[in-house]
């Protein structure tokens, strides 16, 4: 077996995570913004008539204007989401815009009790509400990601033998998400939650 000692291999599959991240919050940022650019182009080609000249300059500007616009959104998403990744110690991938999160979280560190703990440090979040317990191994709730009153589902459940909690979020309707990308607003649930409760992720650092 071969082992590389170099570390190229570990940096170049993190810079590619993070190429593949920037890619979907592009697209994302695109999707976002293209009945304004549009709009936009539109508005232009109004004020400066129909002409040759000016409908060329709009079909190869405009796209060109509104893709490094975007690109420039995008990258404060990534941004945004390696910041919250790594101060809660969550893995960081291209699913971090997934609509639903699921991750295996540890408590740092294992002691006795840590369940209670982790469910009274959740329910004394100021972000959380409705919080219910189904069962001794499992407990639901709301979750404020942003400062609007705007909430995702999540629910945990606890394996006690293993020390492993299994944290599942569900993206709410009318999030502004990451960067106003409307997407990431679960990813960053899972991290603030994480941060709250005391817990890490269970694989190796994004």
């Amino acid at each position: 077996m071969r082992v590389n000692r170099s570390g190229w291999g570990g940096a170049g599959a993190s810079l590619m995570k993070l190429v593949k991240l920037l890619m979907a919050c592009w697209r994302a940022a695109a999707a976002k913004c293209v009945s304004l650019a549009l709009t936009m182009m539109f508005i232009d080609l109004v004020n400066d008539g129909f002409t040759w000249d000016s409908v060329s300059g709009e079909v190869v500007f405009g796209p060109l204007t509104w893709g490094i616009i975007t690109l420039a959104v995008a990258a404060v998403g990534v941004w945004s989401l390696r910041r919250r990744a790594g101060a809660a110690g969550i893995a960081l991938s291209a699913e971090a815009l997934d609509d639903r999160q699921t991750h295996v979280l540890r408590p740092v560190p294992v002691s006795g009790g840590w369940q209670e703990r982790v469910r009274e440090e959740l329910a004394a979040s100021e972000r959380a509400f409705l919080v219910a317990e189904k069962g001794h191994e499992e407990i639901h709730f709301r979750w404020r990601p942003g400062r609007g009153k705007q909430s995702v589902w999540g629910s945990m459940s606890f394996d006690a033998p293993s020390g492993e909690v299994v944290l599942d979020v569900r993206d709410g309707e009318g999030l502004l998400g990451v960067a106003g990308l409307g997407k990431g607003s679960s990813f960053a649930a899972v991290c603030q939650i994480a941060e709250a409760t005391g817990l890490e992720s269970a694989t190796a650092r994004g």
